[in-house]
């Protein structure tokens, strides 16, 4: 299902659970987000474990509610003929830094989920807790060959801020649980 069961716990601290990047998610995040601010809490649990992501434009939406305005959330890395498009930040940006956040990540999180875990971690604004993520960090393709043959093709890797390839081996969690 694509609705985020979240909540605040009694020890104050709110979780919010997505199972997939939909083309809802954004909406349902921001609901959660809303939540979260009125609860008065400042310590923020997302958790992405045995999500395998679902559309990017989602997961850049969700980064840029902590992330200033053209901070860099994922690059599409086309090679040499295709070129590299960066996707950033459209700056909601509505939390300061006593925001208190951990994303929690396991071997299910793919794709989408390791976008957005990749490039809170790396801009400094989450800890990451749990194992390695997948490592989906490729845009593929089918191209038909025959009329029942087609050929899955990369075109494109996803790099985080940073730089590394997604694909090349998942993300590594800052806190290994």
């Amino acid at each position: 299902g694509t609705d985020s069961g979240s909540g605040l716990r009694k020890d104050g601290v709110f979780v919010i659970k997505l199972y997939s990047f939909s083309a809802t998610s954004p909406k349902l995040f921001r609901d959660a987000l809303r939540e979260f601010v009125q609860t008065g809490s400042n310590k923020l649990v997302l958790d992405l474990r045995g999500n395998p992501g679902g559309y990017l434009e989602a997961a850049v939406d969700m980064a840029s509610w902590f992330l200033p305005a053209g901070d860099t959330i994922v690059t599409e890395d086309a090679g040499a003929k295709g070129g590299r498009n960066v996707h950033r930040s459209r700056g909601y940006d509505v939390f300061n830094k006593n925001l208190k956040m951990i994303i929690l990540v396991n071997n299910g999180s793919a794709s989408a989920s390791e976008i957005l875990a990749g490039a809170l971690q790396q801009h400094g604004v989450a800890k990451l807790v749990g194992t390695q993520t997948f490592g989906k960090g490729s845009v593929q393709e089918l191209v038909k060959i025959t009329p029942d043959t087609s050929l899955k093709v990369t075109v494109a890797r996803w790099l985080t801020p940073n730089g590394t390839s997604i694909s090349f081996k998942g993300i590594a969690p800052d806190t290994e649980v």
